[in-house]
């Protein structure tokens, strides 16, 4: 924010000592400020604010629960780890990259997609198809660590 407001006060002493081509340098001002304010707010809900590890027990069908960690990193790649609940099964590895599309982050591993939605900045929650899913008192939330 430094930074843009030293950009301000700069335009701002220009646009007063030169009156000649005051709207244009004016139009220019206020292009250049809206692209600065457009890339601070993308930055701030972009890789870095999400990167961290996400987990909690999602339902499952013949078990009490699968375990399910996620770490996002900052370079969109993932790496998750689900066991299931009371069953004598290896944990399934998963690794891969992710994207973010507005509030859904849609992972890739090879054929293997799936998305979660972002629900606050400690909880994405599963969303199949960018959905989610209700209807259900089900949890299907992954929490911030």
């Amino acid at each position: 924010m430094l930074f843009l407001k030293q950009i301000v006060i700069l335009l701002s002493i220009i646009i007063f000592k030169e009156r000649k081509g005051m709207k244009k340098l004016l139009v220019v001002l206020l292009i250049l400020v809206t692209l600065i304010l457009i890339s601070v707010i993308g930055f701030g809900c972009g890789r870095s604010k999400l990167s961290g590890t996400y987990e909690g027990t999602l339902p499952a069908a013949d078990c009490p629960g699968l375990q399910t960690v996620i770490t996002l990193n900052d370079d969109g790649t993932f790496h998750m780890e689900e066991v299931y609940l009371e069953e004598n099964v290896e944990p399934i590895i998963t690794d891969g990259k992710w994207v973010l599309d507005g509030d859904i982050i849609t992972f890739t591993s090879g054929d293997y997609q799936f998305e979660y939605k972002i629900i606050s900045d400690k909880e994405i929650r599963w969303a199949p198809g960018g959905e989610e899913i209700t209807g259900t008192d089900l949890n299907w939330s992954l929490f911030k660590k």
